[in-house]
């Protein structure tokens, strides 16, 4: 791995209490030129984020930006094929991609702002 690959940066893609609501997100953009986007949930006390690219496809999990659980408020979908992703692991529990996962993301929050590690080099 060359050091370009290893250079990261945190970004600050909001609010904690922008995620107060169930099934509420919030989307970012990871590299507009190759149009990866990533995405941050709350399951309970806990933080997550995401590269909003279903394993099965690579398709964006959200039709509508931001849009990514299903009708209960307890699990991630994807719009495209229906697989069912666990908000807490990203594993795929239903749906085409069984047992694969989303590509997590590191999260941290100071003074209520959350950020996320992005690397350079993220996807191929």
């Amino acid at each position: 791995m060359n050091d370009k690959a290893k250079e990261s940066r945190w970004l600050n893609v909001g609010s904690v209490d922008q995620l107060d609501r169930v099934g509420a997100s919030i989307a970012f953009d990871i590299d507009q030129s190759q149009f990866l986007t990533g995405f941050v949930v709350r399951d309970g006390e806990d933080i997550y984020a995401y590269v909003n690219r279903c394993p099965h496809n690579g398709s964006r999990l959200d039709w509508v930006s931001g849009n990514l659980f299903d009708e209960s408020g307890d699990y991630l979908i994807c719009a495209t094929h229906g697989a069912v992703f666990e908000p807490n692991t990203g594993k795929c529990v239903n749906g085409p991609c069984v047992n694969q996962s989303l590509r997590s993301l590191n999260v941290k929050v100071l003074h209520h702002d959350v950020y996320v590690q992005i690397f350079s080099g993220l996807m191929p």
